[in-house]
């Protein structure tokens, strides 16, 4: 049983040990103040060393401290020689296996350990031989020279040097968690330059090849369109089934090149917000209009518009007319032929919500978390039942403006073959935020670039 002034003892230097903030300097700091504080504590150590082995039994690293210029070296070479050898355990002796095992041990063969040539080695009668343990194997020893012979070591001393051998055990641990530690945050950091050298590579892909891709497909639209529609002799119905085919696989991989570069310019900060007090309304109206004139004729689909009066709101209108052209370009793709869209309005004083509903396949609860999301097709129900193959891609675009927007976007529905209704909303541009509307502007990140206008 420790006296109580060594409990204490122990107590400061465990303290001791987890206030050290610079844990790869831990050991070096830490067992100079151990050595002094075991000599005030009556133990008349010459010497205090943590040596540490390999699997062979090789001295791999040790640091060492003596009384009488209490420096600690780092490498066994810069010890003055210190140790005899440089492999442990060759003698197999009683003492080795009682370290092997985990067990302390006192040792008078000063010789067999220590090199002559160190000063004060005519000092040290003694060797008390304590092993540090890392997952149940040994991994080193503590080594107190003693001025003491062998036989006047007591249980206690043994016990007190345990204890302390346990805290030298904590900051070998200590320090090798801080050491993989830094050196996976290197690794993360340089896995993460390379992550950005990979997007902004990908991003300038996708730019250059939408670039490209465009300027071959509108020349194949247009010269499909006129072999459709002005060709100089008869078509037979093949051949003019085969010119519609192409004419509406191009449009798609048009608006699929669109979306992509849009897609692009917002992830990469090519675009700006530039918000102001817009008429969400009339805006609503213009957009409506353009829907039916475009695709509303042609299904016979019913648009209906429940008109009230309205806050204006704050957004930019280019960007707020791209998230209407998709929002309801999707729900004319989705509705059957004679269905029924409406758009409809509600305020609550702080913003405006804007929903359009369509009578279309509906969404299940299961898919509607997939909505908004890039490249988030429906395998069995709303885009999957379009038409034009839709991409997936104009809600995140339409999600992504809107947030940018300082609103929010959300979908809802009752069930597959329930229709869908699609609402965002927008701050009202109240007179105390357009005073500070500079605070709503996102500047781009370079060369601000437009967006390329949606498809209904």
């Amino acid at each position: 049983m420790l006296s109580e002034d060594k409990i204490l003892t122990f107590l400061k230097l465990e303290q001791l040990a987890l206030d050290i903030e610079d844990s790869t300097k831990l050991l070096e700091q830490f067992l100079p103040i151990v050595l002094e504080e075991l000599n005030l504590s009556g133990y008349p150590y010459v010497f205090l060393s943590s040596l540490f082995i390999d699997d062979e039994g090789k001295i791999k690293q040790t640091f060492f401290t003596d009384k009488v210029n209490k420096q600690t070296f780092r490498e066994v070479t810069k010890a003055e020689n210190l140790f005899q050898n440089e492999t442990l355990f060759q003698k197999g002796s009683e003492w080795e296996m009682k370290v092997m095992y985990g067990e302390a041990a006192v040792v008078s063969d000063v010789a067999y350990f220590i090199n002559p040539s160190y000063p004060n080695f005519s000092q040290i009668r003694s060797l008390l031989l304590l092993p540090i343990q890392h997952a149940r194997r040994l991994s080193g020893i503590l080594i107190l020279a003693s001025a003491k012979a062998a036989d006047t070591v007591n249980a206690e001393e043994i016990e007190f040097g345990e204890m302390i051998t346990r805290l030298v055990n904590l900051s070998f641990r200590l320090q090798d968690t801080e050491g993989s530690l830094t050196k996976i945050t290197k690794q993360v950091y340089e896995m993460n330059a390379k992550l950005h050298q990979l997007d902004k590579l990908k991003d300038d892909f996708v730019s250059i090849a939408s670039h490209e891709l465009r300027t071959p497909m509108a020349a194949i639209r247009s010269y499909a369109w006129m072999a459709l529609h002005k060709s100089d002799v008869p078509l037979s119905d093949k051949v003019e089934r085969y010119l519609v085919r192409v004419l509406m696989s191009t449009e798609r991989l048009i608006n699929l090149v669109n979306d992509m570069l849009n897609i692009s310019r917002i992830e990469g900060g090519k675009i700006e917000i530039n918000p102001e007090s817009v008429d969400i309304l009339s805006l609503a109206k213009d957009v409506v209009d353009e829907a039916y004139n475009s695709r509303g004729v042609e299904k016979n689909i019913h648009f209906s518009i429940l008109e009230e009066r309205l806050p204006k709101v704050l957004a930019d209108p280019e960007k707020l007319r791209e998230v209407m052209l998709n929002i309801l370009g999707n729900a004319v793709k989705f509705t059957a032929e004679g269905g029924s869209i409406a758009v409809s309005f509600f305020t609550d004083g702080k913003v405006v919500e804007v929903s359009v509903k369509d009578t279309g396949p509906g969404i299940s609860k299961e898919d509607l978390g997939k909505l908004f999301t890039k490249f988030g097709r429906l395998d069995n129900s709303y885009t999957a039942l379009s038409t034009s193959g839709g991409t997936g891609l104009g809600l995140y675009i339409s999600k992504s403006l809107i947030e940018l927007m300082h609103g929010k976007i959300w979908a809802s529905s009752e069930g597959v073959g329930k229709g869908a209704t699609f609402t965002f909303a927008l701050p009202i541009a109240t007179k105390e935020i357009l005073e500070r509307v500079d605070q709503f502007r996102i500047r781009s990140k370079g060369e601000a670039k437009g967006l390329e206008p949606a498809a209904i």
